[in-house]
């Protein structure tokens, strides 16, 4: 029986260990750059937060400071892409302008409010954007997927060059340039739709 409980004790113990957090300062910023192997997830709030949580060789690797405003994230040695499930960074902000994504991890940005919304996103990763914005202007390339079906745009830019797809809400307005063998699907039943395709790709509304 005591065998049981120490061993009970010691798993417990090897757990806790292996799914740790790590508070990092930070000072004020408007814009996110992730590259590397990152699960991250972007969170609206009062303050300025960022916390690292997982392997403790994993926390040791994410890389992170705040530059003309903007949280880079980076990882070292990035070639070792092994994450386990409880790897990730979670940030905290009150504004969102910028966001930069490059890498092949999950990444999602929540509760998004604000007058326009940029962003850029190279990879073969996931990201997933909700919130509302009177503006969108996305660069996406890769093999990923960005699915923004769930952040409500007045009006979305939008150019789109791989071979992934791209989901989108617009309730306005939709300027669309897809090139290469991406699809992309639009939501909201914009009343303005500009689309320029170059390739096999496609501009859809959603069904």
């Amino acid at each position: 029986m005591q065998r049981l409980i120490l061993a009970a004790v010691l798993s417990l113990a090897s757990i806790s260990a292996n799914a740790d957090e790590q508070v990092r300062s930070v000072t004020p910023f408007k814009g996110i750059a992730v590259h590397g192997p990152v699960s991250l997830v972007v969170e609206a709030g009062k303050s300025y937060s960022l916390k690292v949580q997982g392997d403790p060789r994993f926390i040791e690797r994410v890389t992170s400071e705040v530059v003309d405003g903007e949280l880079r994230l980076d990882m070292k040695d990035s070639t070792r892409n092994s994450l386990k499930s409880t790897d990730r960074v979670v940030v905290t902000l009150p504004s969102l302008q910028t966001f930069k994504g490059e890498g092949a991890g999950e990444m999602r940005l929540t509760k998004v409010r604000g007058e326009r919304l940029d962003v850029n996103y190279r990879g073969a990763g996931r990201l997933a954007i909700d919130g509302e914005v009177r503006e969108l202007r996305l660069h996406a390339q890769g093999v990923g997927e960005v699915d923004t079906r769930a952040l409500f745009a007045q009006e979305a830019n939008v150019r789109f060059e791989g071979i992934g797809s791209v989901n989108i809400h617009a309730k306005e307005k939709l300027n669309a340039d897809v090139r290469g063998m991406g699809n992309l699907t639009y939501y909201g039943n914009p009343r303005v739709v500009n689309k320029s395709v170059s390739g096999i790709g496609s501009v859809v509304a959603a069904k």
